[in-house]
């Protein structure tokens, strides 16, 4: 059974990452706090109730997925609790400055179809569309299952403390 139609994630151009490690753009904001290594979060996963607990696709299935859109993440972590798959997925991508980029642009995707952050915090009815985007100070010090595997996997840096 697929969980996430190739029509969830439309193609997306994304040109080659140079050889050499460019720096970061002039307007970035060097003091917004980010969870590092750069991690993003996926919202809305579908799953269903079996046997008593919920369950979703694999982690790898939608890593594949987000390679042929090129995001190119390292890992995608599905979050699970006692109840099961609970909905939700980290996107772990690489610690340089590529690795940077590719979570950026995969924030930028879900927002130009109104499914990043924002949309999905205003939703009180959601479709079936995946939303995502970059994980920040905000998400590390919520009270939730994705606060809680950012803190015990990242830390909080902007890139001024990086690059």
């Amino acid at each position: 059974m697929s969980r996430y139609p190739e029509t969830e994630l439309a193609p997306v151009v994304v040109q080659a990452q140079p050889d050499v490690e460019a720096d970061p753009p002039a307007e970035l904001n060097r003091d917004e706090l980010f969870v590092y290594p750069w991690m993003g979060v996926v919202a809305n996963l579908p799953t269903e109730l079996k046997d008593g607990k919920y369950i979703g696709e694999s982690g790898s299935k939608l890593r594949d997925q987000f390679i042929r859109q090129g995001f190119n993440p390292v890992k995608v972590q599905p979050l699970w609790n006692c109840r099961g798959h609970s909905g939700f997925a980290i996107v772990i991508s690489n610690k340089d400055w590529p690795g940077f980029h590719n979570p950026m642009s995969f924030e930028k995707f879900f927002e130009a179809d109104h499914h990043g952050k924002r949309d999905w915090y205003a939703k009180k009815h959601y479709e079936t569309s995946l939303y995502g985007w970059v994980a920040r100070d905000d998400d590390y010090d919520a009270g939730n299952i994705v606060a809680e595997h950012l803190r015990k996997n990242g830390d909080l840096k902007t890139t001024a403390d990086i690059f």
